[in-house]
């Protein structure tokens, strides 16, 4: 019973080590960094609030809060495969139902899009932590 227990915490061991883990651009990447496009700010909530949505079980509950988008970068996770990259950050909260048709709360979320796409996105779970997915 102690094995089970131990096994269903480990995500507070293991999250911390991958937060460790990342690390920001070099002062060369920044120094080289392509943001891509600069894209209108209707476009960044746009291309956010699909990607987040889709994310959900049930997209079509999906209410959003947004920040403003600005150009920045997502730091490398190299335990994951994910270098550094380079774009628009959308940040805001999101409200989606559950499979029992309740509403979760609202949760941050982050999105990096370039050149029109969202290429990193992540929302917090219940403990603040954001595993962000993509490339």
């Amino acid at each position: 019973m102690k094995l089970a227990k131990i096994i269903t915490k480990w995500p507070m061991f293991v999250f911390p080590l991958l937060a460790a883990c990342a690390s920001g651009p070099t002062k060369e990447q920044l120094s080289n960094a392509n943001y891509g496009r600069d894209i209108p700010a209707a476009e960044c909530v746009s291309v956010s609030e699909r990607v987040i949505a889709d994310s959900l079980k049930d997209p079509s509950s999906a209410q959003f809060r947004h920040s403003q988008c600005f150009s920045g970068y997502w730091g490398s996770v190299p335990i994951l495969g994910m270098g550094v990259e380079f774009g628009w950050i959308q940040k805001g909260e999101v409200n989606g139902k559950n499979t029992y048709g309740g509403y979760v709360g609202f949760r941050p979320y982050q999105v990096l899009i370039k050149d029109g796409a969202a290429i990193r996105y992540c929302i917090s779970d219940k403990d603040g932590i954001c595993m962000p997915s993509g490339r």
